[in-house]
């Protein structure tokens, strides 16, 4: 009976979300083929890696206990081990190039309910998204706190539910720059807890890490949806972009900018080369691929667990753009905006039919004023020429006579009509300014013309002598000066 007592207790530390103080452990029980994977890792201290591992394959020493799969992450130098289905993490030492123990770094007991979770590490912070477990999907993130040792929530506007694994197809990003991360699409359990399905929600989503706001960015495009649903379709990142395998074809997408498209050609054959050459063959084992910055790595772990891998460089200049899609049509963001601002929009509107109106109106009150018929036209020049005085009348009829024979007066020409061809320099050029703007003045008061009737130009041997003429435009509406 005194041994019955502790048994409530025993199963309450052991079946559920406990959380417990517990001491960092070593495990050094790490095999060949998981040293030759970490030898790899180490190799690259500057990019960031999220995988995820068949812990079937890749065990690290850990009591798999209830999960199948361990996530791997690597964060410049450091890399870490976390069992998805339980809040444990692990931090791997390095000892010496082929020898590695780790170290539990957490202080959880937590188990049950994380399964196929997204680990990422967003700059220094370790982030968990989404996972599910005792019958439902989570949509909520948490983060490591380094000073608590435990997974601590992380806040949201909402809950956009998600979950990773080999049915329910999905792809993310991490947008380190900008502190984004990108969901091609979510999930909904249906009628739960009644029933256990799940349907996917055709929405592309962005979560912000600093504002922790989740926003919708639009649907999915159907052509990107029916390649990620592909059955056995795999997904990678390089660098800031996604990387999409539909069988031997590469898919890039580049969430930030809302485009993706295929590889050319060549740089496809080159991938499926390479894919082949490790992977072409009848024996038995296991496959795992991934990128570290824009090196892409193929490991092959044969039925001794004897790890090979096949390496090479992809890079943005393989990527196809000639034939781009977008990955999602922003709808929804559109009709947010326009619900958001109609005040605004609405103002905006008026005032723009208002000043459109205005400028029709003012277009056509000049062109009625450039369209005058020929008899007011005539009207007017005659008016304009008998206010002229009989210097500036033997001007324009000089300029007139000179313009049909297809020349210029010169300046000597018009000094002498004027009567100043005796005069200084400043004088002569006093006075033909001034009567060239006396007439100018005339002709457009009386003609309503925005041109001016004389012109002058540099002459073409002398560029220090101007010569003049009328304006081309007005030559056949002074036909009446023939008559003179």
């Amino acid at each position: 009976m005194k041994f019955a007592i502790f048994i409530p207790l025993f199963l309450f530390v052991f079946s559920g979300n406990v959380a417990l103080s517990q001491k960092p452990t070593i495990k050094s029980t790490i095999n060949e083929t998981e040293s030759a994977l970490l030898d790899i890792l180490y190799k690259d201290t500057v990019n960031p890696l999220q995988i995820k591992l068949d812990g079937d394959v890749f065990k690290f020493g850990i009591n798999p206990f209830t999960n199948s799969t361990i996530s791997l992450l690597k964060n410049k130098k450091e890399i870490y081990i976390q069992p998805l289905g339980t809040g444990k993490l692990y931090q791997v030492k390095k000892e010496k190039e082929g020898k590695y123990h780790i170290e539990r770094i957490d202080s959880t007991y937590f188990n049950g309910a994380n399964f196929n979770a997204i680990n990422f590490f967003m700059n220094d912070t370790l982030f968990q998204y989404g996972g599910d477990g005792y019958w439902h999907i989570r949509g909520y993130l948490t983060y490591f706190s380094y000073k608590t040792h435990e997974w601590e929530l992380y806040n949201a506007n909402r809950l956009v539910i998600a979950f990773e694994d080999g049915n329910n197809n999905l792809v993310y990003n991490i947008d380190r720059k900008k502190r984004n991360l990108f969901l091609s699409n979510s999930f909904s359990q249906v009628d739960f807890p009644s029933s256990l399905n799940v349907e996917s929600i055709d929405s592309v989503y962005q979560y912000n890490t600093q504002s922790r706001i989740w926003t919708t960015l639009g649907e999915t495009n159907p052509l990107l949806k029916a390649i990620i649903e592909t059955k056995g379709a795999l997904h990678y990142q390089m660098n800031e972009y996604s990387i999409i395998q539909n069988k031997l074809e590469l898919i890039w997408a580049d969430f930030e900018n809302n485009t993706f498209g295929k590889f050319k050609e060549r740089a496809n054959g080159e991938f499926k080369e390479n894919w082949l050459s490790i992977y072409l063959n009848n024996t038995k084992y296991n496959s795992l691929q991934f990128f570290l910055g824009n090196t892409f790595y193929l490991i092959k772990i044969d039925a001794e667990n004897k790890l090979t891998y096949s390496s090479f460089i992809i890079s943005k200049e393989s990527f196809n753009i000639s034939n781009q899609q977008p990955i999602y049509i922003p709808t929804n963001k559109f009709v947010q905006l326009i619900s958001h601002h109609l005040i605004a929009i609405s103002l905006y509107v008026i005032l723009g039919s208002i000043t459109i109106t205005i400028v029709i109106f003012w277009l056509k009150r000049r062109n009625a004023k450039k369209e005058l018929n020929k008899e007011v036209s005539h009207i007017l020049n005659n008016h304009f020429f008998e206010s002229l005085t009989v210097i500036e009348k033997e001007l324009i009829e000089a300029l007139y006579e000179y313009q049909l024979k297809g020349g210029f007066v010169s300046t000597k020409l018009i000094n002498k009509i004027i009567g100043v061809q005796n005069k200084d320099v400043m004088t002569q050029n006093k006075n033909r300014s001034d009567y060239f703007l006396k007439i100018n003045q005339k002709f457009k008061f009386a003609t309503h013309k925005e041109l001016p009737l004389i012109i002058k130009t540099r002459d073409g041997l002398d560029k220090r002598q101007f010569n003049y003429g009328l304006q081309e435009a007005y030559i056949s509406e002074l036909t009446f000066l023939k008559k003179k």
